[in-house]
């Protein structure tokens, strides 16, 4: 028993922090993959705390594993802003109460929050950022680019998805002054992919998918001006829509006016995205701004030919043009409708592409990130 109390002890308490951890976007998913994983090594204590869980059953959309609590801060959801200011002692006080050794913000504006809250604590910080340093987001909201400039200098790990952002972020922090003061360590970890089959076994289809969210961000507009031309010209071809947004009943009401019904179809949040994707061919990326998107990795995954809009980071780390894909300049919606159509009329061309996907995976693969975070862990609270 007592041996059993020293070593639970010994063990690093890990929290992920979230907005809300049962939404259904990319940054949750990889979040549940990446505490799952940690959460099979026997020297971490994992748990999730969301500022607000606004699922009525406060389930997540994606597994969590069973012996990963889950809870929420609040009742209600609040804007970032001055009703911030009265959740940092909440935070603190269950820092303190929880014994927490390291927390991970997964939305960097978290750090608004965890930073103030874990000052002169043991409790460590982890800015984990998904997307990019001078994403447009940023630049549209002030409020996101003070905390990029200033709160993440005070956390003590920043975590970036690509080498290119890791490399921006050193590059704005020093023009910021920060040369001179404390500057936390900056790692570069990837999303990592779920290990499937060597060999797909489902029939595939002549399918386009995109995956994602249908908001600005993932340039819904692009998609639609793209799909109207590839449709129009290769209609005995579909493209599907994965995911849910505040867009979606606009691109509804397109849909129907152009009569693109049968064509482009929108599939809202789906649980089973692999299903799908093992009966595509061509996937189909039209964001404004990434930081290594998961649906990508996931196509790579599944061997699909990709086109994606060349933009800042993200897609170029997983596709290189004209081996396993296309890289089309950015928001050039002719161009990726060529591209695209290029893909459908030769399906040799097509398949090549689709077969040299699995190249590169290796970087990606859930053992190797686990590894990665697993040395980062243990550095920060040696």
């Amino acid at each position: 028993m007592r041996k059993r109390q020293e070593e639970k002890k010994s063990r690093i308490n890990i929290c992920f922090f979230s907005g809300d951890i049962t939404r259904s976007g990319g940054t949750e998913r990889v979040a549940c993959m990446i505490a799952n994983g940690l959460c099979r090594y026997r020297e971490f204590r994992v748990s999730v705390l969301s500022l607000v869980e606004q699922d009525p059953e406060r389930q997540t959309f994606f597994d969590l594993d069973e012996r990963i609590p889950h809870r929420a801060l609040l009742n209600r959801q609040i804007q970032p802003g001055p009703e911030y200011a009265a959740l940092i002692p909440v935070l603190r006080r269950f820092f303190i109460k929880r014994k927490i050794d390291v927390v991970i913000d997964i939305d960097i504006v978290l750090d608004v929050l965890s930073v103030p809250a874990a000052c002169g604590m043991r409790t460590k910080v982890i800015s984990w950022e998904h997307f990019n340093f001078t994403y447009e987001t940023a630049r549209r909201y002030g409020y996101r680019d003070l905390i990029v400039r200033h709160l993440t200098t005070k956390a003590d790990v920043i975590v970036t998805l690509t080498q290119k952002d890791r490399q921006a972020f050193l590059r704005g922090l020093s023009k910021q002054g920060n040369t001179q003061k404390r500057m936390p360590e900056i790692r570069t970890i990837p999303n990592p992919i779920q290990n499937l089959p060597l060999q797909e076994t489902a029939e595939k289809k002549r399918w386009i998918v995109t995956v994602g969210r249908l908001t600005y961000q993932k340039g819904v507009d692009y998609l639609l001006r793209t799909a109207r031309i590839v449709l129009k010209k290769y209609p005995d071809w579909q493209w599907l829509l994965l995911g849910d947004g505040d867009q979606k009943e606009w691109l509804r009401g397109q849909i129907q006016k152009y009569h693109l019904q049968q064509r482009l179809l929108v599939k809202g949040n789906v649980t089973d995205v692999d299903s799908y994707l093992a009966k595509a061919q061509i996937f189909v990326l039209t964001s404004r701004w990434e930081g290594l998107p998961m649906c990508l990795l996931e196509a790579k995954a599944h061997r699909l030919a990709c086109v994606s809009f060349a933009i800042e980071t993200g897609p170029d780390e997983v596709i290189t043009d004209r081996y396993n894909g296309y890289l089309v300049s950015a928001f050039d919606c002719a161009k990726m409708a060529r591209r695209i159509g290029t893909l459908i009329e030769n399906e040799q061309l097509r398949r090549t592409l689709m077969k040299n996907a699995e190249k590169g995976i290796e970087k990606f693969q859930m053992e190797s990130i686990l590894n990665q975070w697993n040395e980062v862990l243990k550095d920060l609270c040696v």
